[in-house]
């Protein structure tokens, strides 16, 4: 749509790019396509960003805004992570979280980023040779190696099938 009136051979512009030339006066308001506009000779300057300047060059140092661990391995967060064995002890989990982020140690402790409660809703009733076990197995065993956790709380109730 023109913003305004473009006389007949004038070069439009869209985003300021030239698009074409008006094939004849196009009225602020009219729609500009292919009915009023036409290939046309122009001016080419293909000088793309020609102010720009160059960035300075990156220390030759490089540096990771994280977490080595004793392993070798790197990590971005330092949580310590409450996980359990069986669903019946998620609740004990999340209290465990809850009260340690109350404490004066936990404010003391800066570089670390929070407790996270891990819960699940298995563990409990399961046998230990089928998929699924493996699975959950897996999935623990992930959470325990994450270098996101400087450590892991394993909490179970001592009855489950996936012990700890």
């Amino acid at each position: 749509v023109a913003a305004r009136t473009i006389p007949a051979g004038a070069l439009v512009r869209r985003y300021g790019q030239i698009i074409g030339a008006a094939t004849g006066e196009i009225p602020a308001g009219a729609h500009v396509h292919v009915q009023n506009l036409a290939m046309s000779d122009h001016p080419e300057d293909y000088a793309f960003a020609s102010a720009a300047q160059p960035l300075p060059v990156a220390n030759e140092a490089r540096t990771f805004l994280g977490y080595r661990r004793a392993d070798g391995r790197s990590g971005t967060r330092n949580y310590l992570g409450v996980l359990t064995s069986v669903n019946c002890s998620g609740s004990v989990a999340r209290f465990i979280a809850e009260a340690a982020e109350k404490t004066d140690w936990f404010r003391a402790m800066t570089h670390v980023d929070g407790i996270v409660p891990i819960v699940h809703g298995s563990g409990c009733g399961m046998s230990g040779q089928d998929e699924g076990y493996a699975t959950l197995f897996r999935t623990l065993q992930g959470y325990a190696r994450n270098p996101n956790f400087a450590g892991i709380l394993l909490v179970g109730l001592g009855c489950e099938v996936m012990q700890i």
